[in-house]
């Protein structure tokens, strides 16, 4: 049986709006110009940082969509072990119940099998989701994700039309 797995940071959480908050500029500016170990170090000093990140505004549409498939929520997180334990708060908190793995990004391979489903807004190792023979979902939006997973015999029901930051069609 397939299952469905969703990223965490950029499909549910709002990853770039917490560490804007916390770095006073947009997290690839403040990469750019002080590095990636200045950049997990100021993160990481942020009292739970992770567990404290707002929803997307269209997870909760995305969530609910896909709830009766019973999906899993597979994150990355950064070296070190101060994240793991705030991404399973924040999953507590957020979606009550649903499983979540966290490991490397890289790793997510390890938890695939041949026909499940990954959602996820990094595209840097679909190559390895997909060499494991699991489906990638590019993860932009939850329409486009809903569409995709519509297309490929994920979900039932036809593509959905345009939708407001609370999953509501615009037309009703």
């Amino acid at each position: 049986m397939t299952q469905l797995f969703l990223d965490c940071d950029g499909v549910l959480a709002d990853f770039d709006r917490g560490a804007e908050a916390v770095l006073g500029m947009h997290p690839r500016r403040f990469e750019r110009r002080f590095g990636l170990q200045a950049f997990w170090s100021r993160l990481a000093g942020q009292p739970d940082f992770y567990a404290e990140l707002p929803l997307l505004p269209d997870a909760r549409c995305l969530f609910d969509a896909v709830r009766h498939l019973d999906p899993i929520i597979l994150t990355g997180c950064p070296r070190g072990r101060w994240a793991e334990a705030q991404k399973i708060r924040w999953a507590a908190r957020h979606f009550p119940g649903t499983q979540i793995i966290t490991c490397m990004a890289r790793d997510k391979r390890d938890h695939a099998a041949p026909g499940d489903v990954l959602v996820d807004d990094t595209l840097r190792h679909r190559h390895l989701w997909e060499e494991m023979g699991g489906i990638f979902v590019h993860h932009t939006s939850a329409e486009e994700s809903l569409d995709e997973l519509r297309a490929s015999d994920v979900l039932e029901g036809q593509p959905s039309g345009p939708m407001d930051t609370e999953g509501q069609g615009r037309d009703g």
